[in-house]
C-alpha cells in the first residue's frame, strides 16, 4: 500500500494531466477522455454516488480501498443536516476537525480500525484522512473552533498528539447514508471513484442517480464548485454520445457517420493542460451516460471502432449541426479561423430530409431585443431598426447592425444569432421598419429633369428576382430602416416620416407600418451550419450513400482511417 501512496503523490506532482488518458496512443483502446458532468448535477457543493456494490477508490491504475455503495461527497465547509449554507452561523456541521498527528498509516484499513477504536472510546465521529504523507485520523466536523479544540484537548489529555484544524474549502469529505463522515482527503489528491457492474462486466457508478461508465474524479474550483469529471474509455464515451446527438432509429450509415464525427471531435478536444476535455452539453457533445445507450448506436460505434477523420494526415475539428437549410458554411464566416476542410457545400440532402428546422419563423417585440442587447452589456433605451450589413456567399448573416439611441451596435458572424437566440444565422428580417435598399437619396443635378430614374440612386424596393440577381453580384446589400429615406414623387423628392405607407411591388400593393414594434425573423436551418448536417446525413443514408461518402460530402478533402 505504501507503493500505491507513492504512486498517488508522484502522479499529483509530475503528471498534472494524468497518464490515464494516453492521448493518441498506438492502441486506440488506451485513449481516455475526461468529461465534466453538468447534468443532472443538483448542487455545486456536493454530489451523490451509488455503486453496483462497494464503491472502490483508485489511483491511476490500482484499487486502493472500498467504501459502502451509497456516498455523498461534499466540500469541507458549513452545512445544515444535508445542504451547504452560505451563512455559517446557521450551520450544524462545519470544517473544524481534531486531527491526530501521532502516526501516519500506510493503508486505509489500518487508519479505519484506529478510527473505529477512537469512535468507541470518545463517542465522536473519527475517520481516515488522506494527506500528502499518507493516512492520518480526523475527528468531528464541527461548525466552530472551540468544539474541535475541546476534542483535541481530550485526546491530548489521554496521551495522543492532536490539534484543531480548519479545513474550509481544502478537503472533500465522504458521508454515508446516516450522514456520518467516513473518509476525508485533501482536494488535490488524484483519487477516482467507481464500482463494478457484474451484469455489464464493466466499471460503472451512478452520479446523482445517472449511471456512467468508467470512473469519477472530483475537483474543487472557485472555492465552492465541486466538479464531477468522468474518466472513461473513448469508445464507451461514444456509447453515451451518439444516441443523444442523432436519433437511434435513423439509418445505420448516418449513425456511423455520427460516430466518426463524435470520435474525431472528442480526440481532437483532448487537452492535457486542462482538468477536463469536454462538457456533457452542447458546449461540446451531448453525453448522457449508460442509461441512454441504444443498441443501434452502440453497433455503429463498434463497427467503426478507432476510425477517425483526417485532413492532410491530421485530425480535423469535426463540427456538425442539425440542419443546414440548403448549404453549409465556411468556418471563417461563422467563427474566425479558415479551415480547408470546413468549406460550405450545397446541401440538397438536408432540404429533402423533412427536417422541421429547414424553414422557421420567430417574432420579437422591440422591447425584447432591447433587453437582449442590454443583457449583453449594451446601454440601449430605444431601437430604431436593424440592418443586415453583410451576407456570406452561403446565405448566412456575417454582420448585423442594431440602430439604437446609443449608436450603431455591430454584431458579426455567430454573435448576432446567439444574441437573438435564433436557430441559425441564415435569416432575414421582415417588419414595417426594415427594407433592402441600395443607396440614400442624393440631390439631382441642376440640369437634370425631376423624374423617377429607371434604376438605382433613390430608395428602391427590390423584388425577389432582383434581390437574387443583385446578391449574385454583390452580397453586401444593406437592410435597414425605411424611415428618413427619400422617395421620388410627382411633387419631387420627399423624406419618409409617415406611420403607414403603400408600396407597389411584384407582389402587389403592400401597406407598411413604419413604426412597427415587432421584428419578424425568417430563416433556414438549425445550428452554426459548419461541417456535417445531421439531417442531411440522414437523407444521404436513406438514398444509399455510405458513411464515408457522407463524411466526404460535408468535410472537404478528408480521408477516413
Amino acid at each position: 500500500m505504501k507503493k500505491n501512496l507513492i504512486k498517488i503523490l508522484t502522479i499529483a506532482i509530475l503528471l498534472n494531466f494524468l497518464s490515464i488518458q494516453a492521448v493518441l496512443a498506438d492502441n486506440e483502446e488506451d485513449i481516455y477522455v475526461r468529461i465534466r458532468i453538468r447534468y443532472p448535477r443538483l448542487y455545486n457543493e456536493q454530489v451523490s454516488f451509488e455503486g453496483f456494490g462497494e464503491i472502490v477508490l483508485y489511483d491511476d491504475e490500482d484499487a486502493l480501498f472500498s467504501l459502502n455503495n451509497n456516498l455523498t461527497l461534499r466540500i469541507d465547509t458549513y452545512y445544515s443536516s444535508n445542504y451547504y449554507l452560505s451563512d455559517k452561523s446557521q450551520g450544524i456541521y462545519g470544517p473544524y476537525h481534531a486531527v491526530l498527528q501521532d502516526e501516519v498509516y500506510s493503508s486505509y484499513e489500518d487508519a479505519y480500525w484506529k478510527a473505529e477504536e477512537l469512535k468507541e472510546d470518545y463517542g465522536r465521529e473519527f475517520y481516515p484522512y488522506l494527506v500528502e504523507e499518507g493516512f492520518i485520523i480526523a475527528g468531528g466536523n464541527f461548525k466552530d473552533r472551540n468544539s474541535s479544540e475541546n476534542l483535541a484537548e481530550e485526546l491530548n489529555y489521554d496521551g495522543y498528539k492532536a490539534e484543531s484544524f480548519n479545513g474550509n474549502f481544502e478537503n472533500i469529505i465522504a458521508y454515508n447514508l446516516k450522514n456520518q463522515p467516513v473518509f476525508m482527503y485533501e482536494m488535490d489528491m488524484p483519487l477516482y471513484f467507481s464500482s463494478y457492474n457484474q451484469d455489464e462486466e464493466y466499471e460503472m457508478i451512478k452520479v446523482d442517480n445517472r449511471t456512467y461508465r468508467g470512473r469519477i474524479k472530483l475537483n474543487i474550483i472557485d472555492d465552492i464548485r465541486l466538479l464531477t469529471i468522468n474518466y472513461v474509455e473513448l469508445e464507451n464515451y461514444l456509447y453515451g454520445v451518439v444516441p443523444n446527438e442523432i436519433p437511434s432509429s435513423w439509418g445505420m450509415e448516418a449513425l456511423k457517420a455520427q460516430a466518426l464525427a463524435a470520435r474525431t471531435y472528442a480526440v481532437y478536444s483532448i487537452n492535457p493542460r486542462q482538468i477536463y476535455d469536454m462538457e456533457d452539453t452542447q458546449n461540446s457533445q451531448v453525453y448522457m451516460g449508460y442509461d441512454y445507450e441504444k443498441t443501434s448506436t452502440n453497433r455503429a460505434v463498434d463497427e467503426t471502432e478507432g476510425e477517425m477523420i483526417y485532413y492532410d494526415g491530421k485530425l480535423i475539428q469535426a463540427f456538425y449541426h442539425s440542419t443546414s437549410g440548403g448549404s453549409t458554411e465556411n468556418s471563417e464566416n461563422v467563427w474566425y479561423e479558415e479551415l480547408p476542410y470546413l468549406r460550405g457545400v450545397d446541401d440538397e440532402f438536408s432540404n429533402n430530409s423533412g427536417s422541421p428546422h429547414t424553414i422557421w419563423q420567430t417574432t420579437y417585440y422591440k422591447e425584447d431585443i432591447i433587453k437582449k442587447l442590454n443583457l449583453d452589456d449594451n446601454n440601449v433605451n430605444e431601437l430604431y431598426g436593424i440592418q443586415i450589413k453583410k451576407v456570406s456567399e452561403n446565405n448566412r448573416v456575417v454582420e448585423c447592425i442594431f440602430l439604437t439611441d446609443a449608436g450603431e451596435i455591430s454584431y458579426k458572424k455567430e454573435n448576432a444569432r446567439l444574441l437573438l437566440g435564433l436557430k441559425s444565422s441564415w435569416f432575414s428580417i421582415e417588419n414595417g421598419n426594415s427594407f433592402y435598399f441600395i443607396t440614400e437619396y442624393f440631390p439631382l443635378a441642376e440640369n437634370q429633369e425631376d423624374e423617377t430614374p429607371s434604376r438605382g440612386g433613390i430608395l428602391d424596393l427590390i423584388t425577389d428576382e432582383e434581390i437574387q440577381e443583385t446578391e449574385e453580384r454583390d452580397r453586401e446589400l444593406e437592410m435597414g430602416s425605411i424611415v428618413g429615406k427619400y422617395v421620388i414623387t410627382g411633387d419631387g423628392a420627399k423624406q419618409l416620416n409617415r406611420e403607414k405607407l403603400a408600396f407597389i411591388s411584384s407582389k402587389g400593393v403592400s401597406i407598411v407600418d413604419t413604426n412597427s414594434e415587432q421584428y419578424n425573423f425568417e430563416g433556414r436551418g438549425w445550428g452554426h451550419g459548419v461541417g456535417m448536417s445531421q439531417y442531411g446525413a440522414k437523407q444521404m443514408a436513406e438514398e444509399g450513400y455510405t458513411y464515408d461518402e457522407i463524411l466526404k460530402h460535408y468535410y472537404t478533402g478528408v480521408t477516413i482511417k
